[in-house]
């Protein structure tokens, strides 16, 4: 059996079972679905949980019926914000969000302009810190940095990367990568095999070892040679996992495996999910996943058009105009299918026809 790569790709009642992807229309009613289908949350606590949901689409609506890109910062967070606070609701109900706050805040800078503006975490031990519980509880640790340049979180944005590899003249960080499970029965091992553009990797690294450290992929990796494959490079995992029964009864803990190197964007059409890896040579505590990145960035540019609107608009009108203007029209829509496939634990993707 061939099972695609997913970050969901079983499912277990009696045994585990594949999960196939959800294609759908309207997003905002699978986040409604997920919270019914959560059986901890029920009451008050899912009134509350399906309330952040519908301001949730109604800021996102309001952004995206508007022409003005100077109040779509401030909309599109809160969507997030909200987002993020359903989610916390339903996994973890008896947290209190009465009084929740951010849980980031900025502190400018001088010297790089708008560009060296930094995010801070800023905690609070009596109230509900909303970044950092979204952390704990996708990523299960809390924030690593203390303080995050702008200049140092767009290149963690997939959408409109090429952009800003164009304004700033650097190379590309993102490589697409495929991947794929293979299995020896005789033996009853299971392991992951990568696949990467020979040309596009290159490019941005020097080296294997290289791609293998700066993408910081879990475990160890060697390359491998297959006839027909002079334009890939392939990786495969040198530690093998084991299974008992049946392949699939291990593949979710094989998959998750490399949910911490893994950048996504959904598609419409074939194959609904690219999947790229960040290479990331400095970035060290300051490398976030890929749903805080656009989270801090909307957070970011939400206080720019708050508190300081004549920068946003400078911001627009400089070299990264371009990049901001495709963050702002892409990243909304990507953040929407992320989460809510990680509300549903499933992958969630738009399709023109329903299936």
């Amino acid at each position: 059996m061939v099972i695609p790569y997913s970050l969901w790709p079983a499912r277990k009642t009696k045994r585990w079972k594949v999960q196939r992807r959800l294609y759908v229309r309207d997003p905002w009613a699978m986040l409604n679905e997920a919270v019914y289908r959560t059986k901890g949350c029920r009451g008050q606590q899912r009134d509350e949980a399906l309330a952040y949901i519908v301001q949730a689409e109604d800021y996102f609506n309001a952004a995206m019926r508007g022409d003005r890109p100077a109040v779509k910062p401030v909309l599109l967070y809160y969507s997030m914000l909200n987002i993020g606070k359903c989610l916390l609701k339903i996994r973890r109900p008896l947290l209190d969000m009465s009084h929740a706050r951010h849980g980031l805040s900025i502190r400018h800078r001088t010297g790089w302009g708008i560009l060296g503006d930094e995010i801070s975490v800023k905690g609070s031990g009596k109230y509900v810190n909303v970044f950092e519980e979204l952390m704990r509880e996708l990523e299960n640790s809390g924030p690593k940095f203390t303080r995050l340049a702008v200049r140092e979180l767009l290149p963690q944005i997939v959408p409109g990367h090429r952009l800003w590899t164009y304004a700033c003249q650097k190379k590309e960080k993102f490589l697409r990568v495929g991947i794929s499970s293979f299995v020896n029965p005789g033996r009853r091992r299971i392991w992951l095999r990568l696949k990467f553009s020979r040309g596009e990797v290159l490019n941005t690294v020097s080296s294997i070892q290289d791609l293998i450290r700066h993408s910081h992929l879990p475990g160890k990796w060697r390359q491998v040679t297959r006839n027909g494959s002079e334009d890939y490079v392939i990786l495969e995992q040198k530690r093998t996992g084991r299974y008992d029964h049946r392949p699939i009864d291990v593949v979710q803990g094989l998959y998750q495996q490399l949910r911490p190197a893994l950048w996504y964007t959904v598609t419409a059409s074939k194959p609904h999910r690219v999947y790229y890896v960040f290479i990331d040579t400095a970035l060290g505590r300051k490398r976030l996943p890929q749903w805080a990145s656009v989270y801090v960035l909307f957070y970011y540019l939400s206080d720019l058009t708050r508190y300081r609107p004549h920068l946003f608009d400078r911001l627009i009108a400089i070299k990264y105009g371009p990049l901001i203007e495709n963050i702002l029209d892409e990243c909304p829509r990507q953040f929407l299918y992320l989460m809510a496939s990680e509300l549903l634990q499933r992958d969630v993707a738009p399709a023109g026809i329903v299936v």
